[in-house]
């Protein structure tokens, strides 16, 4: 079956705990579903005019997610899915 990479870019609500230089998504919703974290597979910080975004890729419901946080703000995106 052939993976398909699908944009969203919506703003989500995530269950995530901090620690010094740790961050753990547990649960995300998105759309009024809530989402299990299998597995978080990827992270990154991206710098962009003096701000940082934090970048996760994790899998849930057999599913790849890529999920962006804004630490100024507050908030988090779902910025895209790949279907597998």
């Amino acid at each position: 079956m052939e993976e398909t990479k699908q944009e969203v870019g919506e703003r989500i609500r995530v269950l995530a705990s901090f620690a010094p230089h740790k961050i753990l998504i547990h649960f995300f919703n998105w759309r009024n579903r809530n989402y299990r974290v299998d597995t978080a597979n990827l992270f990154h910080i991206e710098k962009s005019n003096n701000r940082s975004f934090y970048h996760f890729a994790v899998s849930a419901a057999g599913n790849d997610y890529q999920i962006v946080f804004n630490p100024t703000t507050l908030e988090w995106y779902l910025r895209d899915i790949v279907n597998r």
